[in-house]
């Protein structure tokens, strides 16, 4: 695991958040990106910068409910099932996401791949980038915190795209596990997936999301908890003597 490629990763759907252009673009550089634009509407916000090595970064926000974004919180709870490409998702999370993959494309530089990061929400709709985005026009994907908004049949039919994809879950994370109890919405995706267990850098790794057993406790799903878990394990994993 490149815990220091998840860290940024996540330091990047962190910074996504921020509503203002100046604030957003200092946050970016600080990382080390050159941000190069950020949209805005009633229901996403996601930023695209490139990173020191030229690659381009997709980062799009999860629910922004804080700020009095109500349209956000509405597209969590639409949970009738809508067909797109290859598969079957929430309404919810299908809903807006031609226009953000649609200026993403047209804006990004020329030909270049988009790697995609996200938090929550913004974990599901990088997840679904295959219904909008050629395959090769595909990077790397890591989701963080995201809830099960996305049937097994997409996952399927995008396989190949998904082995490119990190996901993270946070000790027992009650909103990673919405929906709770709605049977048609209780798949994650079947890859690779680091389950942070503490403060003290307690992970586990999972072959396949589905076998983390979700949870009940709603401060798990604070992006500034995965972001300093993930950032001591990245600590103790290049410290001298460690493997």
């Amino acid at each position: 695991m490149d815990w220091q490629a998840l860290v940024l990763a996540c330091r990047r759907a962190n910074a996504s958040y921020i509503e203002n252009d100046d604030a957003s673009k200092r946050a970016f550089e600080a990382l080390g990106d050159v941000w190069v634009s950020q949209l805005q509407d009633d229901s996403h916000q996601a930023v695209l910068s490139v990173d020191s090595s030229g690659a381009t970064w997709l980062s799009i926000s999860g629910t922004r409910s804080s700020d009095g974004q109500l349209a956000d919180v509405w597209r969590d709870v639409q949970l009738a099932p809508v067909e797109i490409n290859g598969g079957h998702v929430t309404q919810g999370a299908a809903s807006g996401m031609q226009n953000v993959f649609d200026w993403a494309l047209s804006t990004a530089p020329s030909g270049a791949a988009l790697n995609l990061t996200g938090h929550s929400l913004g974990a599901v709709s990088v997840s679904v980038a295959p219904a909008y985005v050629p395959a090769g026009r595909i990077g790397k994907i890591f989701s963080v915190a995201a809830p099960k908004f996305i049937a097994a049949d997409f996952f399927t039919s995008h396989a190949a795209v998904f082995q490119r994809l990190t996901a993270c879950v946070n000790s027992a994370d009650g909103w990673a596990s919405w929906p709770w109890f709605d049977r048609r919405w209780q798949y994650r995706a079947p890859v690779q997936t680091v389950w942070l267990k503490n403060d003290q850098g307690a992970f586990q790794m999972l072959d396949d999301g589905n076998k983390w057993p979700g949870g009940w406790r709603f401060s798990d799903h604070d992006i500034d908890s995965y972001q300093a878990r993930l950032a001591s394990i990245s600590a103790m994993s290049s410290a001298p003597g460690v493997a």
